[in-house]
C-alpha cells in the first residue's frame, strides 16, 4: 500500500531521530483512495522539542494537549499540525475537554484514545511502514466507520457522535452496526458540547460533498442527524419538523424530509439558509393551526437560533439567512405587480441570486416535479439593462446634497429612499441636476 509523503515532510521526518508518524484522514484517504485530507503527525517527543528543518516553525501552541501547527516561511501553503502521544480521561457527560492529559503514551495507547478505526493507522514516515492496531485497514476496504470501543469512544468525547456522521457522509463509508447502536444510545451527550463546536461539525455536514466529491453526501449527512437522534440535541427548531405533514396538493414529503431535500438541491452558498427556509412552520401550526405566514415566523427565530444565543454564528450571516428566509415565498404565485417587483429585487439586489437559487431549491424540494420558475432573477437583469439604481449607493444624489436643499435628520433618509423609488421606475430620473430639482421643487 502506497503513501505518497511529500519530500518536505520527508525531510521534517529525517531530522529528528524519533520516528514521526502521519495519521488521521491523511493516512485514511490515502488506502481509500480518497483526495488527501489535511496532514496530521504525531510522535514521542513534546513540540517543543522537535528538530524544525530550516523555515519551519511553530506557529501556534495548545500546550495543555502539546499539539503545534507548524508551517514554513518558504511555503506558504504548507500547513501540519503535530501531537505527541497522549493518553485523555474525561468527565462523565461526553464535553469534549479533558480533564487530565498525560504524555508518557506509547503508540498503541496513543491509538486507544482516536475516534474510529479509519483514523488510528500510523504511518512511519522515515521507516515507511504502516502501524494499525484495530484493522483499520480492514475497515477502509470495507468502507466502513468503526470505533473499536463504542462506549469509550463516544462517552470520553460527545462531538465524536456528529463527527461519525460527518465523516461518513464524506467519505461515502457505511457505519458498522454496534457504532451505530451505540452512538445512537448516547445522543444526550451533544447536550454538553458547546454551540460553536456544534455549529462547526453542522457546517462541514452541509458541505460534504464538496469535502471529497461524493455525490449528495449533505443530504445524507442531514439524514442520519435525523435518523440517529442527534438534531433535537443540535438544532431542536429542525427536530420539530420531523413528521410535521404538508398540504399534499403542494409537497410529496414532511416538512423536515422537504428541507433536507431542498438542501440537496441548493448550491453550497445558500446551504445554511436552505436548511432553515422553513424552520417557522412547526412553529405556525402551534400559533395558528395552519403554516401560513411561516416565512415571517421563521424570520424572527433565525437570530436566536443561529446567532448569540444559539450557534454563534457570525452576525452578518445571521442577517441574511434571516433576510433569505423571510423572503423566500416572496411572488410565490407570480402575480406581483412589475413595478412593486422591480423596487423590491432594486432593494434587495445583494442577495437576489442567492434569494432565487434558493427559491428554485425550495421548489424543486417539494417532490412535485420540476422546479417552478421564480422572477427574482428575471427583474434583477431588468433592472441591470435599465440601468436602474441597484440601491441609495447608485443614485446621484446623497445626503449631503438634500442637506445643501434644508433637508434634516430622517428628512434625508426619507427624501432619498423617494428618490431612489422614482429612479427605479424610471431609470432615466438618475440624474444629478433633475433629482435636485424633483427634491428641491417637492420640499417648497
Amino acid at each position: 500500500m502506497q503513501i505518497n509523503v511529500p519530500k518536505w515532510l520527508k525531510k521534517f521526518a529525517e531530522a529528528n531521530d524519533e520516528p514521526l508518524y502521519l495519521v488521521g484522514g491523511y493516512v485514511r484517504n490515502a488506502l481509500g483512495g480518497l483526495p488527501p485530507s489535511d496532514i496530521d503527525i504525531a510522535g514521542r517527543k513534546m513540540s517543543s522539542d522537535l528538530v524544525l528543518p530550516r523555515g519551519f516553525f511553530a506557529a501556534t501552541t495548545y500546550k495543555r494537549m502539546g499539539t503545534a501547527l507548524i508551517k514554513c516561511r518558504y511555503m506558504p501553503d504548507v500547513e501540519v499540525e503535530y501531537t505527541p502521544f497522549r493518553t485523555e480521561v474525561y468527565e462523565e457527560g461526553g464535553a469534549h475537554t479533558p480533564i487530565d492529559v498525560s504524555f508518557d503514551a506509547d503508540i498503541s495507547e496513543d491509538a486507544k484514545r482516536r475516534d474510529f478505526t479509519v483514523n488510528s493507522i500510523y504511518y512511519d514516515i522515515k521507516n515507511d511502514r504502516i502501524i494499525d492496531y484495530f484493522d483499520g485497514i480492514g475497515d477502509i476496504n470495507r468502507r466502513i466507520m468503526r470505533a473499536y470501543d463504542p462506549e469509550r469512544v463516544f462517552s470520553s468525547d460527545g462531538l465524536r457522535l456528529m463527527r461519525l456522521v460527518r465523516i461518513a457522509a464524506e467519505t461515502g463509508f457505511g457505519i458498522d452496526e454496534e457504532t451505530a447502536r451505540v452512538a445512537k444510545s448516547k445522543a444526550h451527550l451533544l447536550r454538553d458540547i458547546t454551540p460553536n463546536r456544534k455549529r462547526d461539525e453542522l457546517v462541514k455536514i452541509l458541505y460534504a460533498d464538496e469535502a471529497y466529491g461524493i455525490e449528495d453526501a449533505h443530504y445524507r449527512g442531514l439524514t442520519l442527524l435525523r435518523d440517529y437522534g442527534f438534531l433535537p440535541y443540535v438544532v431542536p427548531e429542525l427536530a420539530d419538523l420531523d413528521g410535521l405533514v404538508q398540504p399534499s396538493a403542494y409537497h410529496k414529503y414532511d416538512a423536515l424530509e422537504h428541507t433536507f431535500r431542498v438542501v440537496r438541491n441548493a448550491p453550497p452558498e445558500i446551504r445554511l439558509a436552505a436548511l432553515f427556509h422553513d424552520i417557522g412552520k412547526a412553529e405556525a401550526v402551534r400559533r395558528t393551526g395552519k403554516m401560513h405566514d411561516h416565512e415571517r415566523i421563521g424570520a424572527e427565530m433565525i437570530p436566536d437560533i443561529l446567532g448569540e444565543k444559539g450557534l454563534k454564528f457570525p452576525k452578518k450571516e445571521v442577517e441574511k439567512v434571516q433576510r433569505l428566509v423571510r423572503w423566500h415565498m416572496y411572488d410565490k404565485d407570480r402575480q406581483t405587480r412589475r413595478g412593486k417587483m422591480l423596487l423590491f429585487v432594486a432593494r434587495n439586489s445583494d442577495i437576489t441570486e442567492e434569494l432565487s437559487a434558493l427559491m428554485t431549491a425550495d421548489s424543486a424540494g417539494k417532490g412535485m416535479g420540476e422546479a417552478e420558475p421564480n422572477r427574482i432573477k428575471e427583474f434583477y437583469d431588468q433592472l441591470v439593462q435599465s440601468g436602474a439604481p441597484l440601491g441609495l449607493r447608485d443614485l446621484r444624489v446623497n445626503g449631503a446634497d438634500m442637506r445643501e436643499l434644508g433637508y434634516e435628520d430622517e428628512q434625508i433618509s426619507r427624501k432619498l429612499e423617494e428618490l431612489f423609488t422614482a429612479c427605479v421606475l424610471d431609470p432615466s430620473l438618475n440624474r444629478h441636476k433633475k433629482l435636485m430639482k424633483m427634491a428641491e421643487k417637492r420640499s417648497e
